[in-house]
C-alpha cells in the first residue's frame, strides 16, 4: 500500500518555542497575532492529508487573530476555498460585506482569494481545502459565499458533507494513492451540492459596494476625520444606506473602532530596529485623538492596556519562513 501524504504540526520540546512554531505553521494561509502571554498552553494541534486534488484535516487552535490582508492575497495568488466545520469554540469573522459569528455545529466558508480577519477563541474544527476549479462550474457566484456560515447539522446535505470530510480524516492513512482521484472528485461534487444550496448573505452588487467602502476605511484609518458623514459624502450614500452595510457589525462607527484597534494591536506587537513604537504614536496612527482615549478603548477590547502588550507577541513571517510542506501543497493543488 502506498503512503498518503500526511503533515502534522509537531510541538517543540521547549514550551517557550511553541508560540513561534505555531505562527510558522499557519503562515502559508494566515498572518497570526497571539496577544497576551508569550507561552501557549496545549493542546495546540493541526494535521493535514493530501488527497491528490484537495486537502482535509483537523485543527485545535489557541485564541488568536488571523488575517489574510489584500497584500498577502495578491502575493500568494491562492485560488482555493477553505471550509471549517466547528466542533467547539467561537470566532468572529470579518469580511468585506460584513461579519459572521461561528460556533459549534456551524461551517464557515473562506475564499482565499479575498481578504479576511478572524478573531477567534480556542477552537476545535475539521477542515477541507478545495481548489476553486473543482467547484466553480457547479456553484454560481461561489465568491459571494466568502465569510458565509451555516448550520451543517440541521442542513442535511451539509451534515452529509461534514460526515464525509470527518471520516476522510479518520481513514486517510488507509487509502491508496490510486484511489485519491476518485475520492477527491466525489468529495468535490458533494461539497458543490452543499455550497450550491447556500444563499449568500449579500448579492454580488452589494458585495462590491461593501468591498469598496471597507477598502476606503482601511486606507483612512489614520485620519481622525473618518466617520459616517465622511463615508456618506465620499460614496454618495444616504446615512440609512450606509448603515445597512454595517448592520451585522453593530454600526459603521463600531466597525471603524474595531479596525483601528486591530491595527493598533498589530503595530504594538511588531518589533523593528527602533523597538516598539510609542503608545501615543500608535494612537495617532490609528485615528485616535489622544492617548488616554486610545488606552481606554484598547483595554475594553483586549482586556489589558497597550503598554502591557508583549513586543514580539505577534510575528508576521514572510513566505520563505513558512512550514515548507503545507506551502508546497497549496501551490501544487489544481488551479
Amino acid at each position: 500500500m502506498s503512503t498518503i501524504l500526511h503533515d502534522r504540526f509537531e510541538a517543540p520540546a521547549d514550551p517557550a518555542a511553541l508560540r513561534d512554531a505555531w505562527i510558522a505553521a499557519l503562515t502559508p494561509i494566515f498572518q497570526v497575532t497571539l496577544p497576551g502571554e508569550l507561552a501557549l498552553v496545549a493542546p495546540v494541534a493541526m494535521e493535514n492529508y493530501h488527497l491528490g486534488e484537495l486537502l482535509v484535516g483537523e485543527v485545535r487552535a489557541p485564541a488568536q487573530i488571523l488575517e489574510r490582508t489584500p497584500r498577502m492575497v495578491a502575493q500568494q495568488g491562492l485560488d482555493h476555498l477553505l471550509l471549517q466545520f466547528y466542533h467547539s469554540g467561537t470566532s468572529r469573522v470579518e469580511v468585506a460585506w460584513g461579519e459572521a459569528d461561528v460556533g459549534p455545529n456551524r461551517c464557515i466558508v473562506f475564499d482565499l482569494a479575498q481578504p479576511v480577519t478572524i478573531v477567534a477563541e480556542p477552537i476545535h474544527a475539521t477542515h477541507i481545502l478545495l481548489p476553486r476549479a473543482l467547484v466553480a462550474g457547479r456553484v454560481p457566484h461561489v465568491d459571494a459565499l466568502h465569510g458565509h456560515a451555516f448550520d451543517y447539522v440541521s442542513d442535511r446535505i451539509g451534515r452529509l458533507f461534514f460526515t464525509c470530510v470527518r471520516e476522510l480524516v479518520e481513514v486517510a492513512e488507509a487509502l491508496e494513492v490510486h484511489q485519491l482521484s476518485h475520492v477527491s472528485q466525489a468529495v468535490a461534487m458533494l461539497g458543490s451540492a452543499c455550497l450550491r444550496g447556500q444563499k449568500a448573505d449579500r448579492q454580488p452588487g452589494e458585495i462590491q459596494l461593501s468591498i469598496a467602502i471597507r477598502q476606503y476605511i482601511e486606507r483612512e484609518l489614520g485620519s481622525a476625520a473618518l466617520d459616517a458623514e465622511t463615508l456618506s459624502a465620499h460614496f454618495g450614500l444616504s446615512r440609512a444606506t450606509l448603515y445597512r452595510q454595517f448592520t451585522s457589525e453593530g454600526g459603521v462607527q463600531r466597525f471603524i473602532r474595531e479596525r483601528r484597534l486591530l491595527r493598533a494591536m498589530k503595530l504594538l506587537t511588531q518589533t523593528g530596529s527602533t523597538g516598539r513604537p510609542r503608545i501615543s504614536a500608535v494612537a495617532y496612527a490609528t485615528g485616535f485623538s489622544d492617548e488616554k482615549t486610545f488606552s481606554r478603548a484598547f483595554k475594553r477590547r483586549f482586556g489589558f492596556l497597550p503598554r502591557e502588550t508583549e513586543a514580539g507577541s505577534c510575528v508576521w513571517r514572510q513566505t520563505a519562513d513558512a512550514q515548507p510542506v503545507l506551502q508546497s501543497w497549496l501551490r501544487e493543488l489544481v488551479s
